[in-house]
């Protein structure tokens, strides 16, 4: 017979990748992370245009006066030619 009941055993807390959220904040918000991390790294390289064949994706707004987009791949910026061809966007 037990007097005290037995303690229960809490999970290991899995904790964020700060690489990942330095990311994040560098989309959402705009915050450029320390130079020589690994964030400013993986967005150099993301910005960089890896890909191949770019997969665009629409994200035109009202504002813009073009249609504008997103390689799904790599994130680069896209605009559309006169022609209809996506084609990566200078900065």
């Amino acid at each position: 017979m037990r007097l005290w009941p037995r303690r229960r055993t809490t999970p290991a807390q899995e904790w964020a990748n700060p690489t990942t959220i330095a990311v994040l904040e560098h989309d959402l918000l705009g915050i450029q992370p320390e130079p020589g991390t690994a964030a400013a790294l993986t967005i150099a390289l993301r910005n960089a245009g890896n890909c191949f064949e770019h997969q665009p994706i629409d994200a035109t707004t009202r504002e813009d006066r073009g249609r504008t987009g997103l390689c799904a791949r790599c994130g680069q910026s896209m605009i559309q030619t006169d022609g209809g061809y996506w084609r990566v966007a200078e900065a």
